[in-house]
């Protein structure tokens, strides 16, 4: 069991920080490849920082708010597909999307391997 809180507690505050990234980043116009600021970037970086406060308050009762994680599932899921789509179609360079993609791939599986384990844990 104490292995199982500490790769939920991961996966929270991995997926927080990740958030509260995003959340600055989209506040930054070049970084989101824009020469400057537009509002659905706002509301971007107001919905990942409450992701990250939402994640973090699931880490105070990690095993009984494990079911935060399949949302937080769906999120970095289609986070990555955006990014696979912006550098296809040529709006980030492609060296960006991949770099970005492959650190979603990283904490995507980190958060099914700690939903899963947590989830068989509860069956046994």
């Amino acid at each position: 069991m104490d292995k199982t809180i500490r790769w939920l507690r991961m996966s929270y505050w991995l997926a927080a920080v990740a958030d509260f990234v995003v959340a600055i980043l989209c506040l930054i116009p070049s970084r989101m490849g824009v020469a400057q600021y537009v509002y659905p970037m706002g509301l971007m970086s107001a919905v990942a920082f409450s992701w990250g406060v939402l994640l973090l308050f699931a880490d105070r009762e990690p095993f009984e708010r494990r079911w935060i994680l399949l949302p937080t599932i769906l999120v970095v899921t289609l986070l990555g597909i955006v990014g696979v789509h912006a550098g296809i179609t040529g709006v980030l360079p492609l060296s960006r999307a991949v770099g970005s993609s492959s650190a979603t791939m990283i904490v995507l599986s980190i958060l099914i391997y700690s939903y899963v384990n947590a989830r068989n844990l509860e069956k046994t």
